[in-house]
Parts: C-alpha cells; sequence; structure tokens
C-alpha cells in the first residue's frame, strides 16, 4: 500500500501509518494489551510486542492473498 492508502487506513481504524522502509507502507495498531497489530496489502499480522514485532515473530496472522 501507499502512504496515502496507509493514513486513510489508519485513520479509519485508529493506527498510525509506518513506512517500513523503500515504499513500503504499513498500519500499526496499537492494542491496550500491548499487542500490536500490522497491516500490509499482504498479510494482517499480530504481535505480542514491539521486540516481537521487530524480531518478525508474529503469534497470529491472515494472509489476504
Amino acid at each position: 500500500m501507499d502512504e496515502i492508502q496507509a493514513a486513510k487506513l489508519a485513520e479509519i481504524l485508529g493506527g498510525e501509518p509506518w513506512q517500513s522502509g523503500g515504499d513500503i507502507w504499513l498500519v500499526i495498531i496499537r492494542r491496550n494489551d500491548r499487542h500490536l497489530v500490522v497491516i500490509s496489502d499482504e498479510v494482517i499480522c499480530e504481535y505480542e510486542n514491539e521486540d516481537a514485532f521487530e524480531g518478525n515473530k508474529a503469534i497470529s496472522s491472515v494472509v489476504l492473498h
């Protein structure tokens, strides 16, 4: 997804747009239990915390394609 799509989706879902490098944009939703839900145009992943996200250790995921 591009920056505009990420910004709009983040606004709708109450998250934040985040650039993961290059021209790849994600939406990150920070839950009250410290879990992160990260949305790309290909997959939605849940991470236990920031460290798990940085280590690419999702606890669950849904492939969109």
